[in-house]
């Protein structure tokens, strides 16, 4: 009897596992058991499947052990170790099959039979396939990530509630904008206890000037203005966002009082109209007198100067008779040294009347131009070869620099003295043991260049734009030491510009000056050319 309700009883076991293992096959669920005894594994149909195996039944521990991805099978023998300690057996881990991307195994189990000596032998189990549920997952990691990237990204303040009122989202911009302390922000935050903070931040509430609906401009202790915006979401919750518009306030109240000053200046100037009509009319007098009190300064220059010049010549004459001493000794010595003195202030002062009378008389308009053709080299080398005396004197030294340059139109005269004029103020201006270079080239087809560059004390740049005026000059130590009327280089600017050039100075105090000016080329055509190599040849 009692050995046929035993049979009986394992009948209906079996029956029972069998309908547990069809209901859970019918759930795609895998049904297993490890018998860490003999190292086997008897596996149901889909779980053998899972495994990639043809079908369900027993196979061995190290079969089903090189079908896990090795980085995991220590986790599986570690769960193995757990469960015959204490009875509970979970891990996940991936299965790999030729050719086919893992698949992720979700499995638990639990310790069948009496523990002995060693722990229990058998494990009886189930796992799932959790492969697109991790997919899943992973995809929406993914986008909550991009999602807090782009918000992270924005400048404005943005933080998410669900509809119990609690933190779900915000990003940096949200603390740092009120002021929040490290982690008060934080997921699952009340949304009153951060409004209460954040309002220690506020200074006024105002409602939006567009009158939209949750929308309100906050006006912030520090001076900033913020517009927030209210919104709900369709499960209830709140998004709030806070754009930074201190800009633009501060733009509308610069347009508010630029309003204001315009209306009061055309008040202003409505009621000042009769004097501003006779303000312009004694101004229209007084340019008429003063254009009339410059000609006639103009005028007079050039008669005085003329005027000097004819006995200046005559002193000049005289004196360089006396040093040559060509009628004979004048005796003592120093009267041969008089005579050069007078003969070299005669000729400093003869100059300076020549600049003023050149400047009288372009400002007269009765400076005309010669213009011929003429080599720029030559004349170039002539002013080099005429300064290189003063230039050695100085402890300096002048090179000139000259390509290939065409034959142009121009005054010789008058360009000569441009160049000696440039070259002059060079060596003024230019420390015993500098350098100047004096560079002609070609700009192009329709342009020629002239450079005059020196290693000098330069001129700063607040100076600049006083140079080419007449009788300016540059107040400094150096300055002070050196003679002249400061006419030159305005002398040189206006007879540039005669020439259809422009004057350009780039300086730098203590690194020297650079003097340039382009001028047309103006291509003599072959008559002119072929005259002038005639001239040269005569």
């Amino acid at each position: 009897m009692q050995q046929m309700r035993q049979a009986r009883d394992s009948r209906l076991w079996a029956d029972t596992e069998r309908r547990f293992r069809v209901a859970v096959e019918g759930a795609r669920c895998g049904v297993w058991e490890w018998d860490l005894r003999d190292e086997e594994v008897n596996l149901s149909d889909y779980m053998a499947v899972l495994f990639g195996f043809e079908r369900g039944g027993v196979v061995s521990t190290q079969a089903v052990m090189a079908r896990i991805h090795p980085r995991y099978r220590e986790a599986v023998e570690h769960a193995l170790a757990q469960a015959t300690a204490f009875g509970a057996f979970e891990v996940t881990f991936p299965v790999v099959i030729d050719g086919q991307r893992p698949r992720w195994i979700d499995a638990r189990g639990q310790a069948r039979g009496t523990r002995g000596e060693k722990g229990f032998t058998s494990i009886l189990g189930v796992a799932l396939d959790i492969t697109e549920a991790r997919r899943a997952k992973a995809q929406a990691q993914a986008a909550e990530g991009r999602l807090r990237d782009g918000i992270e990204s924005v400048t404005d303040a943005f933080v998410l509630f669900d509809k119990q009122g609690r933190l779900i989202l915000s990003n940096q911009a949200f603390a740092d904008t009120f002021g929040f302390d490290p982690g008060v922000v934080r997921r699952g935050a009340w949304k009153e206890e951060l409004n209460r903070i954040a309002a220690l931040a506020i200074k006024a509430d105002h409602p939006s000037p567009s009158n939209r609906a949750g929308t309100r401009e906050l006006e912030l202790h520090d001076g900033r203005w913020l517009q927030l915006t209210e919104r709900f979401t369709s499960d209830g919750g709140t998004v709030v966002s806070a754009a930074d518009i201190t800009v633009v306030k501060h733009q509308e109240a610069e347009r508010r009082r630029a309003a204001d000053d315009l209306r009061t200046m055309v008040d202003q100037l409505e009621s000042s109209q009769e004097k501003l009509a006779l303000l312009a009319r004694k101004y229209e007098v007084a340019m008429t007198r003063a254009e009339a009190a410059n000609q006639a300064k103009s005028e007079f220059l050039a008669n005085m100067s003329h005027e000097l010049r004819t006995p200046l010549n005559a002193i000049n004459g005289f004196s360089e008779i006396m040093a040559a001493e060509m009628f004979g000794p004048l005796g003592d010595a120093r009267y041969k040294g008089y005579a050069h003195d007078i003969h070299n202030s005669g000729q400093h002062l003869l100059s300076l009347i020549n600049d003023i009378l050149d400047m009288a008389k372009i400002e007269a308009g009765k400076m005309t131009l010669h213009l011929e053709p003429v080599s720029l080299k030559e004349i170039g080398d002539d002013a080099v070869r005429l300064m290189r005396g003063k230039a050695e004197e100085a402890g300096l030294t002048l090179t000139v620099e000259a390509g290939d340059l065409p034959v142009i139109q121009a005054d010789q005269r008058g360009l000569k003295q441009v160049l000696l004029n440039l070259i002059s103020n060079a060596v003024k201006f230019t420390p015993q043991g500098g350098a100047i270079v004096v560079a002609l080239t070609r700009k192009g087809d329709d342009r020629v260049s002239v450079a005059v560059a020196d290693t000098g004390i330069g001129i700063a740049a607040e100076d600049l734009a006083r140079l080419a005026q007449p009788f300016e000059q540059v107040e400094g130590q150096h300055s002070k030491t050196t003679q002249g009327t400061g006419l030159g280089l305005a002398l040189t600017k206006a007879l540039i510009e005669m020439h259809g050039g422009r004057l350009a100075i780039e300086s730098e105090p203590g690194r020297g000056t650079v003097v340039s000016f382009d001028l047309p080329a103006r291509r003599a055509d072959v008559g002119t050319t072929q005259a002038l190599q005639q001239a040269r040849a005569a």
